[in-house]
């Protein structure tokens, strides 16, 4: 079973301004509250024991608030700004447990874990991203998708520009991660990209597996995204931890 979370939260957030100025995008506040507080508490309630946070732009913000917070053992790591989301999973090598859930600090979602690793495990994958069906266009980019998944539940293509009219599913982070599939980027001058390099390694070995969701996710990409999810934590009750 998955134990530990990491989580990328080292981006500037440029959409976000104001707001990201003077905080980095994952303490973006919802209804007073840093959104990250909202995702901590969801991966706490799923049953993860620990979270490494992967932290960067304005990073002493999220170490001094959540390192007063002791129900759950939070730890950080620390990468330069300039370093792509690859680059700042295998900058933390040393501190990743041997399978380990991976997310974005801007996506909430409430993850089943357990039903997730099932999965993983049947389909003997070495990664495994959650995929949000999209049934209705209420995606970040509406109607828009950006990965294809085959019948067998294998990501056949990651598209970031979305055009493929075959795009069936849009990745939305909450990755499951063999440690050891990152071996095969070792070059240590390299920024290395999650979505160009580590995520299409594993589509060309036929490794990359979906967990389809039709399960609501939501975004704070942007001023008025932020607000949308101030209103559904309102009206759906969404609690966070408190500190």
């Amino acid at each position: 079973m998955i134990k530990q979370a990491v989580i990328l939260a080292g981006g500037k957030g440029v959409r976000l301004l104001p707001l990201t100025k003077n905080l980095p995008k994952p303490m973006a506040p919802v209804n007073n509250i840093p959104f990250l507080s909202y995702l901590i508490y969801s991966l706490k309630k799923s049953g993860i024991k620990n979270i490494l946070v992967l932290v960067g732009y304005k990073s002493n913000k999220i170490i001094e608030y959540y390192n007063r917070y002791k129900e759950i053992d939070i730890k950080f790591h620390f990468s330069s700004v300039k370093s792509d989301t690859g680059k700042r999973v295998l900058n933390a090598y040393n501190y990743l447990d041997k399978e380990f859930l991976l997310l974005y600090g801007d996506n909430f979602w409430q993850p089943n874990i357990s039903k997730m690793y099932k999965k993983f495990k049947d389909k003997k994958a070495i990664i495994s991203t959650t995929v949000f069906n999209n049934k209705f266009g209420t995606a970040e980019y509406g109607n828009e998708n950006n990965v294809n998944v085959k019948t067998n539940s294998f990501v056949k293509k990651y598209d970031k520009s979305r055009k493929d009219k075959k795009l069936n599913g849009v990745d939305i982070g909450f990755f499951i991660i063999k440690k050891n599939f990152l071996n095969n980027f070792k070059h240590k001058n390299k920024n290395y990209s999650l979505e160009n390099d580590i995520l299409t390694k594993a589509i060309k070995l036929n490794q990359l597996i979906a967990y389809r969701t039709n399960l609501q996710y939501y975004s704070i990409t942007n001023i008025k995204m932020l607000k949308n999810f101030e209103k559904i934590s309102k009206l759906k009750k969404i609690s966070y931890i408190k500190i």
